[in-house]
């Protein structure tokens, strides 16, 4: 039982930050009832769920493929130089 509590805890903590996200951007004068319809959203929501369960050890398969392309890409160096 205790892979289900890690997807208990990965999904409490992706809808934490999903209505976090919604709520600024509202604050901002941004619709998050249409931003929550559109496929972008709904792309973001999945890499979120990916950055959760990498975190929480869960698999995931897209979680593979985004290091494997970070990997074949240098990503993580690119990104590392651009952070700093």
């Amino acid at each position: 039982m205790k892979h289900f509590d890690k997807h208990s805890t990965s999904i409490k903590a992706l809808v934490d930050v999903s209505e976090a996200m919604l709520n600024a951007m509202e604050q901002h004068g941004i619709d998050p009832e249409t931003v929550s319809k559109s496929n972008e959203f709904t792309v973001m929501i999945h890499f979120l769920k990916s950055i959760i369960d990498g975190e929480l050890n869960i698999p995931n398969e897209l979680t593979d493929r985004i290091r494997d392309t970070a990997f074949q890409l240098e990503l993580d160096h690119k990104l590392n130089k651009k952070l700093n």
